[in-house]
C-alpha cells in the first residue's frame, strides 16, 4: 500500500500547480482515494517523509509532494519539511527554466527536438488537433511519448480535465474485423446475436480525451477503412446504427514498428498528416544514452533504497553496447544488473556495481568494443538527479551559465548599482576565465579551437590598428576559449523579469564603461559572421567586464618583455601566471607551433618591436632549442639592447618581471634573476600513513606471481585497503629492502614460490597456503585491517580459492582432473625408480609446477635456460635420468618433449634445500 501511495503522489506531483494547490495532496484525499483510514495514510506519509521520498508542507491542511517528481518539474529542494508554501517557493532560483512536460523527455533538446516541435504543431492545430502516427523500432518509447502527450494536453488545457487516455492494441483484433468494429465504435442493442444492450466503443470512451491505437499495422485493409469516416468527418457510427452519426471529439494517435508503404493503405496514410519517427537507441546521442542509464539507475536506487556505487566500466559498456530492444532492453539490463548486485550485497550499506554484475550476453557483445572507458565512477543517493550527473560531463557550459546567473543576481542585489559590486564582479569574471583557460578539456575539438583563435587574433590586430590600443596575448586565448565553450550554451531565459534585468545590466555597463563596451561591440561584430556565432547581451556584458580588468593601454619606462615558447598555449599560460603574481602586465606572449622556423619567430618579434616602444630594451624569454638563435635573423638596424634567455620556467619569468620593475640594466637583471632560480631536485617517499601491500613472487617469472595475486585479491573483502602486488623474484632477491616498493608501501608479507630473504618481512610459501598450514599466518598479517566478520569471510574465501584444484585451474587451461591424474602417475613412477618417498609439501609443489610445465610444452614455449646452480651437475646426472624416465608417460600422452633445463627445475623441487619448493612459471 505504501508503494501504491508513493506512485500515486509521484503521478499527481507531475501536474502540480504551485499557485493553485489541489486537495489531492492531503492525507484526507489520499485516504478517500485508496479507501483506507486517514491516520493510516498519515503514518505511511510520515515514514516516506523520513526516508526523503516525500516532502511535507506543514500548513492546514498538510500537503505532501513527491520529492524527485517535484525537483524534475521545478527545482532542487534543500530539505524535506517546510513550514509553508511560501518557504518552499523561496528556494526557487531566480533563473529557473520554465519546463513543460516534453522537457521530461531525454533528448528533448537534441534527437527528439524536431519530433516535439511537430507534436506541438499537431496538438495546437484548431478543431481537436491533427492525427499523429508515431513510427520507430520496438522499445523506442512510442507508448511513453503518448503518455507525455496526454499529460501535456491536460497541463495546457488542450483536453477536458476529465478527459481520458484510452489505449487499444490493434493486434488483438487483426483477424476479427467485426470484433474490432464493436470495440472501436460500439454497437446498438440487437446489432448482432448476443448484443443485449447498447455498448460504447473506445472512441466514445475517449471523447474529450486521447485515443491511442497501438500496433496499428496489425489492422487489415478492412480495419483501416473503418477509421476513414472519423478521420474524414469526425463522426462515428455504432454497429446497428447506420443512420445515426455520433460526433466525437477525441485526439487520435497511432503507433507502428513497420514500414508505412508495406502494410498500410495509401488512402489511410494520406489521412494522417503528421508522421513522426522516433530514433532508435543507436541513433540517440551518447549524452542521451548516458542520461537514460543515469535515469534507470536512479529509479532502481529508489526501489532498493541504498546508495549505488557504479563503476566507470559498467557505464561505458552500457552506453556503447547495441541493444536489440532499444530503450526497453536497456532498462531491463540495468534492472537485472542492480538486482544481481543487490542480492550479493543486500546487507551492505552501499551497493557496488561492477562488470561482474552485468548480464553475460551483454559482455559477449561488448567484448569486441575494447575501447578505453572515458566515463567516471558515479555515486547515486537519494539526492542524485540526472541533471547533477549530466552536468559533470559539461562543466564548461555549466560554469558559464552559473557565472551569468551570479552576475545578474549580484546586480539585482546591489539595486542595479555596478560600482557597489565592483569587487564581486571582478572576482566572478576572473574565476570564469581562469577556469576556461586552465581547467577545461580542449582536446576533443582542438582544430575548431585553433580556427577560432586565429580569427580572434586577426580581429584584435585589426582593432589595435583602428583604436590605437594594445591587447595582451592572453586576451586572444581568453576570448577564444570563451566563444568556443559558449557556442554550445543555449541560455535564453523566458522569464520577463530576468530579460528586463539583463537589459538594465547592459545599460549600466554601457554607462560605466562606454569605450570598453564600444570595443567589445565592435570586436564581436567582426567575429560574428566569421565564426557563425550568435551574439547575446550577456556576451557583451561579460567581455566588457573582462576588458575592464585588463587596462588596454600600458605605457611605462620599463624594458619590454616577451615570452616565446613552443606549444599551443605554453607561453600564454606562463605569461598569465607571471603577470597575475606580479600584479602588472609585464609580459607579452608568443605561442609557436613545434615546426615553426627561427626566421618566422624573428619576424613576429620584429613586428612586435615596430608596434611597441622598446627604446628601454627588450627581454626575450625562450623555452628551448633553436629559439635562442633567433637573434641571427634580426635586422641590422635594430638599435635597442635585446636580452635573450633560454630554458624558460615560470619562477624565472616572475624573477625577471620583478627585476624589470626595478629598472636595473639588462646584464644585472639576467644575473640576479638566474642565480635565484637554479634548478633543484629531491625524491620524497612517504614515511607515515603508507598504504599496506602484500607481495607475491615466483622464482621463474612474474606470470604466476600475477595469478597468485589475483587469487589473493578475490579472497580479500570488497574495498579492502590492502594492495596485492606481483613482483619479480630476482629483483627482490638482489635489491632486498632497497627496492622502491618498500619505500612506497608498508609491506606486510610475501607469498610465493621462493623466499627472497628480506629482513623483517615475513614470508609464506605457496605450498603452505595450499596445504592450509600458512592460512593462520596470513590472517595474522592482515588482522589489523579486518574485523571479526571480514576475517571469517576472508578465511572462507581463502580456503575456497587456494584449494589445489582451484590453483591449478587458475594457472592452466588444461583439464584439471586429467592433468592431476597424469602428475600423480609421474610421481608414483618416480618414487619406484628412486626408491624414495616424495614428501607431501613437495608433491603439492609438483602438482602446480608440472601442470604449468605441460602447458608450456604443448604451446612449445619451454624455459630453455636454467638459472639455478649447475656446479654439481655430474652428481645429479643419475637423478635427472630417472626424472626423465618417469616423465616419459606425460611425454607420450601429450606428445611433447621435456628439455634438460625443465628437468633441472623438477630436480630442484625434489631435492633443493633452499625454499624454492613451489616454482611455477610464466607461460
Amino acid at each position: 500500500m505504501k508503494d501504491e501511495i508513493t506512485k500515486y503522489i509521484e503521478n499527481q506531483t507531475a501536474f502540480l500547480d504551485l499557485d493553485n494547490i489541489s486537495e489531492v495532496f492531503t492525507a484526507k484525499n489520499i485516504g478517500l482515494q485508496f479507501e483506507i483510514k486517514r491516520n493510516t495514510v498519515s503514518h505511511y506519509l510520515n515514514q516516506l517523509n523520513e526516508q526523503g521520498i516525500i516532502i511535507k508542507i506543514n500548513t492546514r491542511p498538510v500537503y505532501f509532494f513527491h520529492k524527485n517528481a517535484f525537483e524534475t518539474q521545478f527545482y532542487t529542494l534543500s530539505k524535506n519539511i517546510y513550514r509553508s508554501l511560501d518557504e518552499l517557493k523561496e528556494e526557487q532560483p531566480l533563473f529557473q527554466k520554465r519546463n513543460d512536460m516534453f522537457s521530461l523527455l531525454i533528448g528533448n533538446d537534441a534527437s527528439l527536438a524536431r519530433s516535439i516541435e511537430q507534436l506541438k504543431a499537431a496538438l495546437y492545430y484548431p478543431e481537436n488537433g491533427l492525427p499523429v502516427l508515431l513510427t520507430g523500432e520496438s522499445g523506442t518509447g512510442k507508448s511513453y511519448m503518448v503518455k507525455i502527450i496526454y499529460q501535456y494536453c491536460l497541463a495546457n488545457d488542450l483536453i477536458k480535465e476529465d478527459g481520458q487516455l484510452i489505449t487499444l492494441n490493434c493486434a488483438q483484433y487483426a483477424n476479427n474485423p467485426e470484433l474490432l468494429t464493436s470495440h472501436l465504435f460500439g454497437h446498438a442493442k440487437g446489432a448482432f446475436t448476443g448484443a443485449d444492450e447498447d455498448h460504447k466503443g473506445v472512441f466514445e470512451e475517449a471523447n474529450g480525451g486521447i485515443l491511442f491505437l497501438d500496433e496499428v499495422h496489425r489492422l487489415n485493409a478492412e480495419g483501416q477503412e473503418k477509421l476513414f469516416t472519423y478521420l474524414d468527418q469526425g463522426v462515428i457510427y455504432r454497429m446497428g446504427e447506420t443512420n445515426m452519426p455520433r460526433k466525437v471529439s477525441t485526439r487520435i494517435f497511432f503507433a507502428t514498428t513497420e514500414d508505412l508503404n508495406s502494410v498500410f493503405l495509401s488512402t489511410f496514410i494520406r489521412r494522417i498528416p503528421v508522421q513522426i519517427q522516433l530514433p532508435s537507441l543507436e541513433q540517440r546521442t551518447q549524452n542521451e544514452r548516458l542520461e537514460m542509464i543515469y535515469n534507470f539507475f536512479i529509479k532502481e536506487r529508489a526501489k532498493i533504497r541504498k546508495v549505488l556505487l557504479v563503476s566507470s566500466q559498467v557505464i561505458h559498456l552500457l552506453k556503447t553496447t547495441p541493444y536489440q530492444g532499444n530503450i526497453g532492453k536497456l532498462k531491463n539490463v540495468v534492472k537485472v544488473t542492480v538486482a544481481k548486485a543487490f542480492s550479493e550485497q543486500k546487507d551492505a550499506k552501499h551497493i557496488h556495481i561492477t562488470i561482474y554484475h552485468l548480464p553475460p550476453d551483454l559482455l559477449t557483445k561488448a567484448v569486441f568494443k575494447a575501447s578505453v572507458s572515458t566515463e567516471e565512477n558515479i555515486n547515486i543517493d537519494e539526492t542524485t538527479t540526472i541533471e547533477n550527473l549530466s552536468m559533470k560531463k559539461k562543466p564548461e557550459e555549466l560554469r558559464i551559465i552559473r557565472t551569468y546567473e551570479r552576475l545578474l543576481a549580484n546586480f539585482k542585489k546591489s539595486e542595479l548599482n555596478i560600482t557597489a559590486i565592483d569587487e564581486d564582479i571582478k572576482k566572478e569574471v576572473e574565476n570564469l576565465f581562469d577556469f576556461l583557460l586552465f581547467e577545461t578539456d580542449r582536446e576533443k575539438k582542438h582544430e575548431l579551437l585553433l580556427f577560432m583563435t586565429q580569427y580572434v587574433r586577426d580581429t584584435l590586430k585589426q582593432m589595435e590598428s583602428s583604436y590605437q590600443i594594445i591587447f595582451n596575448g592572453n586576451s586572444i586565448y581568453a576570448i577564444s576559449y570563451y566563444l568556443f565553450q559558449r557556442s554550445s550554451v543555449r541560455w535564453q531565459p523566458e522569464d520577463v523579469e530576468v530579460q528586463s534585468l539583463i537589459k538594465e545590466f547592459k545599460q549600466a555597463v554601457i554607462q560605466t564603461y562606454p569605450m570598453l563596451f564600444q570595443y567589445t561591440e565592435r570586436m564581436l561584430s567582426i567575429i560574428k559572421p566569421r565564426l557563425d556565432i550568435e551574439v547575446f547581451d550577456m556576451d557583451l556584458i561579460l567581455l566588457t567586464l573582462y576588458f575592464s580588468q585588463l587596462g588596454l593601454s600600458r605605457e611605462s619606462n620599463f624594458a619590454k618583455a616577451i615570452i616565446v615558447a613552443h606549444g599551443y598555449a605554453t607561453a600564454s599560460s606562463i605569461a598569465n601566471v607571471a603577470n597575475r603574481l606580479l600584479g602588472k602586465n609585464i609580459f607579452e606572449s608568443f605561442d609557436m607551433p613545434i615546426d615553426t622556423t627561427p626566421q618566422k619567430i624573428a619576424e613576429e618579434i620584429v613586428d612586435y618591436t615596430e608596434k611597441n616602444d622598446v627604446s628601454n630594451g627588450l627581454v626575450i624569454l625562450v623555452d628551448m632549442g633553436s629559439l635562442k638563435e633567433i637573434y641571427e635573423y634580426f635586422p641590422q638596424q635594430l638599435s635597442v639592447p635585446v636580452m635573450i634567455m633560454n630554458n624558460l620556467t615560470t619562477p624565472l619569468a616572475i624573477a625577471i618581471g620583478e627585476n624589470i620593475q626595478k629598472s636595473i640594466n639588462l646584464s644585472e637583471l639576467a644575473i640576479h634573476s638566474f642565480e635565484n632560480n637554479k634548478p633543484d631536485w629531491k625524491i620524497i617517499y612517504p614515511h607515515k600513513n603508507k598504504n599496506k601491500a602484500l607481495l607475491t613472487t615466483c622464482f621463474t617469472g612474474i606470470g604466476t606471481a600475477t595469478k597468485i595475486s589475483k587469487l589473493l585479491e578475490k579472497s580479500l573483502p570488497i574495498n579492502s585497503p590492502l594492495k596485492v602486488l606481483p613482483f619479480d623474484y630476482q629483483t627482490l632477491h638482489e635489491q632486498k629492502e632497497k627496492e622502491t616498493v618498500f619505500s612506497l608501501y608498508e609491506v606486510v608479507g610475501i607469498v610465493g614460490t621462493a623466499n627472497p630473504m628480506i629482513q623483517d618481512i615475513p614470508y609464506l610459501s605457496l605450498e603452505e597456503l595450499i596445504s592450509g598450514k600458512g592460512a593462520q599466518h596470513l590472517r595474522e598479517w592482515l588482522m589489523k585491517d579486518l574485523d571479526d566478520e571480514k576475517a571469517e569471510q576472508f578465511n572462507n574465501r581463502l580456503i575456497r580459492n587456494f584449494s589445489l584444484d582451484k590453483v591449478i585451474d587458475s594457472v592452466t587451461i588444461l583439464d584439471t582432473d586429467k592433468v592431476m591424474a597424469e602428475i600423480e602417475l609421474f610421481m608414483r613412477i618416480l618414487e619406484e625408480l628412486t626408491e624414495q618417498k616424495i614428501k607431501n609439501e613437495r608433491k603439492l609443489a609438483l602438482y602446480v609446477h608440472v601442470s604449468c610445465l605441460i602447458e608450456r610444452l604443448i604451446r612449445n614455449v619451454p624455459i630453455e635456460t636454467y638459472s639455478g646452480d649447475d656446479t654439481d651437475e655430474k652428481c645429479r646426472k643419475e637423478q635427472l635420468a630417472r626424472i626423465k624416465e618417469a616423465f616419459s608417460v606425460i611425454e607420450e600422452d601429450y606428445s611433447v618433449k621435456i628439455p634438460n633445463s625443465e628437468l633441472k627445475y623438477i630436480h630442484d623441487i625434489l631435492f633443493q634445500k633452499l625454499d624454492l619448493t613451489m616454482i611455477k612459471e610464466e607461460f
